[in-house]
């Protein structure tokens, strides 16, 4: 799941694990469904790359463990790993690790990974660094935000922080995230030496019952690099917080994140040692 701290200087300083874990339902349900396609053929090696609270990767030990497979965990949050290292039994290792300097080379058959990808601004650089972490033939099995994702929530946010009242916050801002469009994923990860790739976007609108609920969920899985530029300043944070709810309130589907998500499978090139 999402990592902390990437390549950029907007990332939050840390996660708060317990309340991610308790509120990404959509990042869970997202991550199940991506697993739900994985084949695996018997005693695969899998890397679960942004495992986060360690949910998903629970599932994805159990289709592991089922075909006689070995599982291994890595998050850049240490936060996420400490809460992970809870989530899961002692058989799988979760490591503290970037994505950009993953401390593996050769080592896996299948690298999996939810909502995390988009965190890496550096997208060359990532799908080199996974390409790198699988063995010829290797497998990439993933998902991530991808071209338009909460495009509405960011044009929002973007109005929100150029008002007087947030304007000095956001000076020399840059968002967290990179979303590519198919084309653009397919050929970095050609260029990376990945073969038989295939990109593809999957709308996912996700509705929440109430302002509450919505609430919390933006600010602990959403705005935590615009949260950052709050610190020490709770009441401003509260307020621009209300602010991006407000309006979301007056949407024609209220209180609803479009998030889009991009599919990713891909294979290095070569045959399998």
């Amino acid at each position: 799941m999402t990592n902390s701290r990437r390549d950029g200087p907007e990332q939050p300083l840390e996660w708060d694990a317990a309340a991610y874990h308790q509120v990404s339902a959509p990042q869970h349900a997202w991550g199940v469904r991506v697993l739900e396609r994985l084949a695996l053929t018997g005693r695969e090696r899998v890397l679960d790359a942004g495992c986060g609270t360690g949910r998903v990767t629970l599932a994805l030990r159990a289709r592991v463990q089922a075909a006689g497979g070995w599982l291994a965990a890595i998050d850049r949050s240490h936060e996420m790993t400490r809460v992970a290292r809870r989530t899961l039994p002692e058989d799988v290792p979760v490591v503290a690790a970037d994505l950009l300097a993953i401390p593996f080379r050769r080592a896996f058959d299948v690298l999996f990974s939810t909502a995390t990808f988009h965190w890496v601004l550096d997208q060359a650089a990532l799908y080199r660094g996974v390409a790198a972490v699988l063995v010829a033939g290797g497998r990439l099995h993933a998902q991530c935000g991808g071209a338009g994702n909460l495009q509405r929530l960011r044009s929002r946010v973007a109005a929100l922080c150029a008002t007087p009242r947030f304007a000095a916050r956001f000076e020399r801002w840059s968002d967290p995230w990179r979303f590519l469009a198919p084309a653009e994923a397919e050929q970095l990860l050609k260029n990376a030496g990945f073969a038989r790739v295939r990109a593809w976007l999957e709308p996912e609108p996700t509705p929440f019952p109430n302002r509450e609920a919505f609430r919390i969920f933006v600010e602990n899985v959403v705005l935590g690099a615009w949260m950052a530029r709050f610190d020490g300043a709770p009441a401003e944070a509260t307020a621009f917080v209300d602010a991006v709810c407000d309006a979301a309130a007056i949407e024609d589907e209220p209180y609803t994140l479009d998030y889009v998500r991009l599919n990713i499978e891909a294979t290095v090139g070569g045959r399998p040692a």
